[in-house]
Order: structure tokens, then C-alpha cells, then sequence
């Protein structure tokens, strides 16, 4: 595994959103049954694809279905958008103690941008920066493939200035945030299970990695 950084290595935090950050909101349960089904009426086979990937491999009618899907799903969760418990003394400890913070999410940049104006509105807090979206680009203008890939935590790295092995990566799914951590060699990684519950955070079907090997 990859060394933990001691408090002296320490540059910043990586926050997934949903479920790690802001309470637990989106069906996850729903967004794949009805992404499934649009890929099964457009011939697909999918056998438990994560539904972004499914979506971009559709018919034009049906990527235009699928995004209605991810967009009505995604307005509910920014619509009843709240903050996990102790999020804005959680902020402030870390803006105090000098270490950076940024958010990691397969959201769209819309709901960071909500999250961001309630976190000023109601704590007076500045928002996490950079924070990466699903839609989010890099310098060149070309999209920055989405967790559990490694190129969003190293797009992060790069804008502080540091080595992921200075950072903390955060977040409540093992099958994305956690293998995005390992991906990227993060110098640690934390698993969130909201309530001491473990809910549904798959955009596949597949779950989480069965072993450490395959985290790697």
C-alpha cells in the first residue's frame, strides 16, 4: 500500500461530494435501472457498466434519454442538498490549520456550484478548490475522465503544486473513491460509511473490488 503521509507531508484533502460531504441524496438504486433500461430499448448489452460510460456508447435518442435521466435525479439531490454534520467546523479546522481542500465528484458542475453558494450563504465559507466535476476540463480544454481514474486526483496534485503522496483522498464509495486513491497514489485513503451504514454509491452494478489486487 501506499506510505501514509506524516502531519509535516501533509499539502491537502480530496473530498468526494455526495454521501462524504453532503448527506447521502441521490438513487443510485434508480439511476441504473432506468439507465438500463434505455440501453436495453437501444440494443445494449451492459451487464452492470457504470451507467456514464453506457450512456456515451447509446444511440443519439438515447443519450439524450439518459442525460434527462442523470439531470432529473441530479435536480432532486441539489433541491434537498444538505451538509453532512460538522462539515463547516470540519472546513475551518482544515483553512486554520493551512492545508488545502478540493472536491472530487461524479456530479455535474451545477451541483458544486450550489453546494459552493450555500457554503458561503450559510457558514461564510469559500468553496473547495479546485473542485472536479464529471464535466469539469483540464488547461486544454479536454474532459478530465471521472473516478476511479486516477487523472482527476493528479489534476488536483498538479494545481497545488504537490505529489499525491501529500495528499488525502476522502469519500464513501471503495469502488470509486477508494480505487482512485490507489490509482493515483494518494498517501492514504479514508472509507465514510454515513450513520455507520453502508448505502448504495454504484454507478454499476458490480459493487465494490472483491480484493486488494484488484484495488490496485
Amino acid at each position: 500500500s501506499n506510505p501514509l503521509p506524516s502531519p509535516d507531508d501533509l499539502v491537502g484533502i480530496v473530498f468526494d461530494m455526495d454521501g462524504t460531504i453532503t448527506k447521502h441524496c441521490i438513487d443510485f438504486a434508480e439511476l441504473r435501472r432506468r439507465t438500463y433500461e434505455i440501453a436495453e430499448e437501444d440494443c445494449l448489452e451492459h451487464d452492470g457498466e457504470c451507467v456514464l460510460a453506457l450512456a456515451d456508447r447509446m444511440s443519439a435518442e438515447g443519450k439524450r434519454r439518459a442525460q434527462n435521466v442523470f439531470a432529473e435525479i441530479e435536480d432532486k439531490a441539489i433541491e434537498n442538498m444538505a451538509f453532512m454534520d460538522g462539515l463547516a467546523d470540519l472546513c475551518r479546522f482544515i483553512d486554520d490549520s493551512g492545508l488545502k481542500r478540493a472536491i472530487l465528484t461524479r456530479n455535474v458542475g451545477r451541483s458544486v456550484a450550489h453546494l459552493h453558494e450555500k457554503l458561503q450563504k450559510e457558514e461564510a465559507l469559500a468553496g473547495f478548490s479546485p473542485a472536479v466535476a464529471r464535466d469539469s476540463v483540464c488547461e486544454q480544454g479536454k474532459p478530465i475522465p471521472p473516478k476511479p481514474a486516477a487523472d482527476a486526483i493528479l489534476h488536483i496534485c498538479s494545481a497545488w503544486g504537490c505529489e499525491p503522496r501529500n495528499v488525502l483522498m476522502v469519500g464513501d464509495s471503495p469502488a470509486d473513491d477508494i480505487v482512485a486513491g490507489y490509482r493515483a497514489g494518494c498517501g492514504a485513503r479514508v472509507l465514510l460509511a454515513e450513520g455507520g451504514v453502508t448505502r448504495d454509491n454504484d454507478t454499476t452494478g458490480n459493487g465494490a473490488p472483491a480484493d486488494d489486487e484488484q484495488i490496485r
